[in-house]
């Protein structure tokens, strides 16, 4: 059985309607996995009790009162029912090791989720370069600046294949980009891992277990199939050990109601006590 990859999708309220860029889960289904969109109205424990790993995707920009600041007049427009829903998920699934890949915003989330605080615009940065290309007018395949990578990485050894080696530290490669806000103190339990040319953080990744965060929209990349990939196959790691612990619990269970079985025929089977006194 393919392991079920949980996507929370992107809520229209004035119709009530959810809806994702399909090109997301044709990601995941072009490497196994199988992916089951959520809305942001539940439980975030609930959709865990079901999914084997979690998609966070692009989005609203992140209420800055999530890591403690008010907004600016830079903040475009915002979703605080689904910030508050994924800030919980990311939490939840951080503890119980359910493998996380965040993309654009959902990298973003990942890291206020876990004690990171954001840049409410890019522009906050010296001499930032454009980060915030529109997609709605161009082909969001094309790549408009450059990163480099830590060859200490999760990361690069999930796309060193196909990356430009030039040094020995870090390797480069160029990716498209849509956000206008950024990783600005990295979460709690997260590294940077990729860079800007700006030097803005454009990859984290988590220091125990599959957590990964990427700015850019990788479901346009195909070299970004090996990190999609990797995802998948931990969820099925994560599927499989669950299932297993699933089936000691149920045996133990079992074995104990056998052991209270017994002994309970034990004593009735016991003669009775026909002495007198």
């Amino acid at each position: 059985m393919r392991p079920l990859i949980g996507v929370v999708g992107r809520m229209d309220y004035s119709t009530g309607r959810l809806f994702l860029d399909s090109t997301h889960l044709r990601s995941i289904l072009s490497v196994g996995g199988l992916p089951s969109v959520f809305g942001v109205t539940g439980n975030p424990q609930n959709v865990l009790e079901h999914v084997d790993g979690v998609l966070l995707i692009e989005g609203p920009d992140v209420h800055p009162k999530a890591y403690g600041e008010d907004p600016s007049e830079s903040v475009k427009y915002v979703d605080v029912v689904r910030d508050e829903f994924e800030i919980r998920l990311v939490q939840l699934a951080v503890e119980k090791g359910v493998p996380l890949l965040g993309i654009g915003r959902g990298m973003q989330v990942i890291n206020v989720a876990l004690g990171g605080t954001l840049y409410q615009d890019v522009r906050e940065i010296p001499k930032a370069i454009k980060h915030d290309w529109d997609p709605g007018s161009m082909d969001p395949h094309q790549r408009v600046h450059g990163l480099r990578i830590k060859t200490s990485s999760m990361l690069y050894e999930l796309l060193k294949g196909v990356l430009n080696i030039e040094g020995t530290n870090e390797v480069f490669m160029r990716v498209n980009s849509f956000h206008h806000q950024a990783v600005k103190r990295v979460g709690d339990g997260l590294k940077p891992v990729a860079y800007a040319d700006d030097g803005l953080t454009e990859a984290v990744e988590g220091e125990d277990g599959f957590v990964l965060g990427v700015q850019w929209q990788a479901e346009y990349l195909p070299e970004m199939g090996a990190v999609f990939e990797a995802f998948v196959r931990a969820a099925e790691g994560y599927r499989s050990e669950r299932l297993e612990l699933s089936r000691r619990e149920l045996e133990a269970a079992v074995r104990e109601e056998l052991g209270e079985n017994r002994h309970s025929s034990d004593t009735s089977d016991s003669p009775p006590d026909t002495s007198q006194t």
